[in-house]
């Protein structure tokens, strides 16, 4: 039986428009409405397809009430098949897969994600999302594509690993709440933990445009682990490393050089950024917060669609220390927050 799936959309005046049309459940994924309202409604419904509930006019109100531009991108995401340019094999589990994607590329700010569907098969499902490592240009510095840094650790990014040249990547975005970067005289301090230095690279590049000192504390098990270390030399940008086995840099956890450099950092004042493995982010958090510094982390939570709807990645937050818990989509009000706006205890692992 095909699947009927209808999509209710409101625009920015409130209307609605209906379009009921045989169609996948990507269909919301391709509305292209600057305020995406998006209900689903299936006449046949097949399991493990999501179905989105249709929002009373209140959650609706309320959502465009915090869809604020500066905390989302005032671009439309594009969905495209983004061309494999290159695929550089950086050791037995990571690599840099190099994508032809000008137009999303145009548009991509430090810290976003994409969402990526490296297979047009069923498995996996769903798309998974990537931060954005690198921003390709001509020589004339027109935007070209993006690059992401993958690590596999299952069937998503096991394929990914494998991708050859000129083969076909789904790819949504760019998508969510980016970094704020600091201008001059403050500094910037960047703390990653394995993968986790995905999203600075384009950090580093913003920060070198605007001038500002940058500092980048990046620990992993071993020195075979540690990448792109001349690609943040270039950008001037001071690294402190650590490994756990100590085969290169401090042996041990990087947030002991960090804990040892905010004791001294009283006149640079940094605000610290920190992405990497949910215990190593807590640590950074409270380190900030006991030196009085603003951290921004950029959290991996589980996503299924990356645009608000599926309500998979929400993240626990307060506005203050004594304020109620209130959940906000990752993918829509993140997935860079306030360090101390996380609420830690609550929030949930990253398998």
């Amino acid at each position: 039986m095909q699947r009927q799936v209808r999509v209710e959309l409101q625009d920015q005046n409130g209307h609605v428009r209906r379009d009921q049309r045989a169609a996948d459940h990507r269909v919301a994924q391709h509305a292209q409405i600057a305020h995406r309202v998006v209900t689903l409604s299936c006449s046949s419904r097949r399991r493990g397809l999501p179905i989105m509930p249709r929002l009373p006019d209140r959650c609706t109100r309320a959502r465009h009430e915090r869809l604020q531009p500066s905390r989302y991108t005032a671009i439309m995401p594009v969905d495209l098949d983004a061309r494999v340019v290159s695929n550089v094999r950086l050791s037995a589990d990571y690599n840099v897969v190099h994508l032809e994607a000008p137009s999303l590329a145009a548009d991509a700010e430090p810290g976003q994600f994409v969402m990526v569907k490296p297979t047009f098969g069923l498995r996996p499902l769903l798309r998974r999302p990537f931060s954005i490592f690198e921003l390709l240009t001509d020589a004339g510095g027109t935007p070209t594509g993006f690059s992401l840094l993958n690590k596999r650790i299952g069937v998503g990014t096991e394929l990914l690993y494998r991708v050859e040249i000129d083969q076909r990547i789904g790819c949504l975005g760019p998508l969510g709440a980016g970094f704020a970067a600091v201008d001059p005289p403050e500094t910037a301090w960047m703390v990653a933990g394995g993968v986790g230095l995905a999203p600075f690279l384009t950090l580093a590049s913003e920060l070198k445009r605007r001038g500002t000192p940058a500092r980048l504390f990046y620990g992993s098990r071993s020195a075979g682990d540690l990448f792109y270390l001349d690609a943040f030399t270039r950008l001037d940008v001071r690294l402190v490393l650590t490994t756990e086995d100590g085969s290169q840099g401090e042996a041990g956890l990087v947030t002991t050089p960090l804990a040892r450099e905010l004791e001294r950092a009283e006149a640079t004042r940094p605000t610290v950024y920190a992405c990497g493995p949910t215990p190593m982010m807590r640590a950074v958090a409270a380190l900030a917060a006991t030196h009085d510094r603003p951290c921004q982390v950029s959290l991996e939570p589980v996503m299924g669609c990356g645009m608000g709807g599926c309500y998979s990645c929400v993240v626990p937050t307060r506005a203050t220390p004594d304020a109620a818990v209130h959940l906000v989509r990752g993918c829509i009000d993140g997935p860079v927050f306030d360090a101390q706006r996380v609420v830690w205890d609550r929030l949930a692992p990253v398998a």
